[in-house]
């Protein structure tokens, strides 16, 4: 065979394939602590503990020790402490740019999904600035305003559903660096708090089958990194699983992560830090 033709065939193949995509999927498991886990993982085997890296992350808000989903979305959403009720903006007012709002100006896809109501305070953090996680007009005013740039999906009815399909839609979008996938299982939090724990594990039963679906997904796209949290910790459910509260608790809370770059992700942490490392592997 002519070498120049090899030679022109060789250079063609290294330039049409495209490079590898860095992609990073979050789920939250709102008001997940680790005897949610512990608890849960009685009645049948959880796939979350069988991943490799795990982590913890302090959680407290700007303005308490016990943060709220709003104050605790925005750190993950900003990489900064905020006073709880607060969504998208520091403790002075100020808004400030979340992880979504840059990647899509950076030329990513970016997806929300959550089975909270439409105006939910974790969801909304990626989008939403307000003062008072209650100003729902104000939030959909937010969401509409994005819809058109982002994937935003709330409420779902079973988080499990939504992570195939959700996951191939970003992947497969056309001219993209990579995609950031935010999937919330809100309803662990809904339980807890009326500490229903019968109610509190199905719904950790179907998060936990969400990151199993998720860990495929990583399994088959080696440049994605998979990380696992929740925004605090409901319900105070001790070593005897049994609820101590009806409220969120001061607890640290667990992390798990699977891929590319979950090493970044072990040992104790920072809430802030979580959006920090999330920026780090897209945009640095």
């Amino acid at each position: 065979m002519n070498k120049l033709f090899c030679r022109t065939v060789l250079l063609c193949s290294l330039f049409s394939f495209p490079a590898f995509a860095e992609n990073v999927i979050l789920m939250i498991g709102d008001g997940m602590g680790e005897n949610h886990l512990k608890c849960a993982q009685q009645d049948k085997p959880l796939y979350i503990q069988t991943l490799p890296v795990m982590g913890k992350v302090h959680t407290y808000s700007a303005n308490a020790s016990i943060t709220d989903s709003a104050a605790s979305a925005t750190a993950y959403s900003c990489g900064k402490k905020t006073n709880n009720r607060y969504l998208g903006k520091l403790p002075d007012g100020t808004d400030c740019l979340t992880i979504a709002e840059e990647l899509i100006t950076k030329d990513f896809s970016v997806g929300i999904y959550s089975t909270d109501y439409s105006t939910g305070a974790t969801p909304s953090a990626f989008y939403a600035h307000v003062l008072d996680r209650k100003e729902a007009e104000k939030i959909k005013e937010y969401k509409n305003k994005v819809a058109s740039s982002m994937d935003i999906v709330v409420p779902v009815k079973k988080i499990s559903d939504m992570v195939t399909p959700k996951l191939n839609k970003l992947l497969n979008e056309s001219g993209k660096k990579g995609f950031f996938a935010m999937f919330e299982g809100a309803k662990i939090d809904t339980e807890s708090h009326k500490n229903n724990i019968k109610k509190m594990k199905k719904e950790l039963y179907d998060f936990d089958y969400a990151i199993m679906k998720a860990a495929n997904f990583v399994y088959e796209n080696p440049d994605t990194t998979l990380i696992i949290l929740a925004d605090h910790e409901t319900g105070g459910l001790n070593d005897n699983c049994q609820y101590t509260t009806t409220n969120h608790t001061a607890a640290d809370i667990p992390l798990y992560a699977y891929g590319k770059n979950a090493d970044l992700f072990k040992g104790v942490q920072d809430n802030t830090e979580i959006y920090q490392k999330i920026k780090k592997i897209l945009l640095q």
